[in-house]
């Protein structure tokens, strides 16, 4: 996808960017792959129970899947405080880690994003360019995994990272509170009804969640990795690297 020319050699005019062969240990990249799969697990968890979570346990929706449209939905049910702590603190919370992973293991790490999306691996080329562009407007606006990662494979400071990543996230935690305030009644009117249903949409929801799960899973490619499998996945890019 790349060429020979990896994106750490284009991302400044000035050449590419020093980074230290890292050696593919895989006890480091369980720091990284094992809490990546249990966010996945409960991302798919709150997909799955949506309906009845937002009807009965507003903050564990957050904790599970943090999506804008849960945000909303959940804001005007819940008070000012919880409501922010929990969802800036679950929005940001995978983002060091990505950060560190691209810091660690550079342009394999990158390469590694792309291959995950597969033939859908426009989104990494767009947040790459825009990157490039301007990279700390994308890390205070859309911290989102390949943001990140792109963070540490281009070793932006970790102190500044921490403080635009935080920042960011709080501000427009902010404005979604803003919004739920706002048009508080309609979402409020809304979440009755989906309360009145629960067990109906929970079902659906479940339903359609399992199909793309299972959708991803015959495509080839798990939707979780082992630690194990990606350490092999980085390795594979690296012939001089050997696992430890």
């Amino acid at each position: 996808m790349r060429g020979d020319t990896s994106y750490l050699a284009r991302v400044t005019s000035a050449g590419p960017v020093p980074i230290e062969p890292r050696p593919f240990d895989r006890r480091a990249i369980a720091i990284f792959a094992i809490p990546m799969a249990v966010l996945t697990i409960l991302g798919w968890a709150g997909d799955a129970f949506a309906p009845t979570l937002l009807d009965k346990a507003p903050l564990l929706l957050l904790v599970c899947n943090p999506r804008l449209r849960n945000l909303v939905l959940v804001s005007p049910m819940v008070d000012f405080v919880p409501f922010v702590v929990v969802a800036v603190g679950r929005l940001v919370i995978s983002d060091p880690l990505f950060y560190w992973f691209g810091r660690r293991y550079g342009d394999g790490a990158i390469r590694w994003m792309e291959r995950r999306f597969g033939a859908g691996a426009a989104p990494v080329l767009w947040a790459e360019k825009a990157f490039r562009k301007a990279a700390w407007p994308a890390v205070a606006l859309v911290p989102n995994n390949i943001i990140c990662l792109l963070a540490g494979a281009t070793r932006m400071a970790w102190p500044a990272f921490a403080i635009v990543n935080v920042t960011g996230t709080f501000v427009r935690i902010l404005g979604v509170r803003w919004i739920g305030s706002a048009f508080s009644e309609p979402i409020l009117a809304f979440n009755g009804w989906i309360g009145d249903h629960r067990l109906v949409l929970t079902a659906l929801t479940f339903g359609i969640t399992f199909l793309l799960i299972a959708r991803s899973a015959r495509r080839g490619r798990g939707p979780i990795e082992t630690p194990a499998e990606l350490a092999e996945e980085l390795a594979a890019d690296e012939p001089g690297v050997d696992e430890q």
